[in-house]
């Protein structure tokens, strides 16, 4: 990993496309379009610029470091060996399960197939005398890949910030709510919502403040509806 590459937080909203250099294949994109001309469009999910700050691992460390040097309306090719990309691969990434394990979770492991083990996503490989082979490498992992970046827009505004912030961070939580006022965005948290939040909402406190903007907490006593 390349942890020390990005020294400063921006906030930038980015189009991009991933591309597997072997194959030539793209694997993932924001641009619809190129999801629809390459086969992998998916209709659950949402296509346009991606809102990011670089330093907070959206992307791999070396995009973000490319991102953070690009200017609006630039467009950037970075290209990745494994080890700054997905890694290579490892062969005790590759085992060997027994079938009944599978049986007795009701899963019919046949080749192809995607699974969950542990936490660990794996890929079955093979199915023979009883035993399972699964590969829990990353699909990529070993791959030099290529990624086309492009910087649609900077975000510099104080409370556009504190918004962003609010949307990827706080808009799924339940009864949560939000007022700007006086360049502070205040965020309305439920106590019992908030059990467990301390270290995390100190953290987006201080990561809007590195973006220039300012956000503050403030625990509600109202018990949920």
């Amino acid at each position: 990993m390349v942890s020390n590459l990005v020294k400063t937080k921006k906030m930038l909203e980015v189009n991009f496309t991933g591309k597997e250099l072997l194959n030539n294949e793209i694997f993932d994109t924001t641009l619809e379009n190129v999801a629809k001309e390459h086969n992998i469009f998916n209709k659950e999910k949402e296509y346009g610029a991606m809102t990011i700050i670089t330093g907070e691992k959206e992307l791999l460390d070396k995009v973000e470091a490319v991102l953070f040097e690009t200017k609006k309306g630039e467009e950037k090719i970075v290209k990745l060996g494994p080890k700054d990309a997905f890694g290579e691969r490892k062969s005790d990434y590759v085992r060997v399960l027994p079938l009944k394990v599978f049986i007795e979770q009701k899963i019919n492991p046949v080749p192809g197939l995607i699974i969950n083990v542990g936490q660990m996503l794996g890929k079955v490989q093979s199915v023979s005398g009883g035993r399972v082979r699964v590969d829990f490498n990353h699909p990529l992992a070993g791959r030099e890949i290529e990624y086309t970046v492009r910087v649609e827009k900077e975000i510099t505004d104080k409370r556009e910030i504190a918004n962003k912030i609010f949307e990827k961070y706080y808009s799924k939580v339940p009864n949560v709510t939000k007022e700007y006022k006086s360049d502070v965005l205040y965020i309305t948290i439920p106590s019992d919502t908030a059990k467990g939040l301390e270290k995390i909402n100190s953290t987006i406190s201080k990561l809007a403040t590195e973006l220039g903007s300012k956000i503050e907490f403030i625990i509600s006593k109202e018990k949920k509806k």
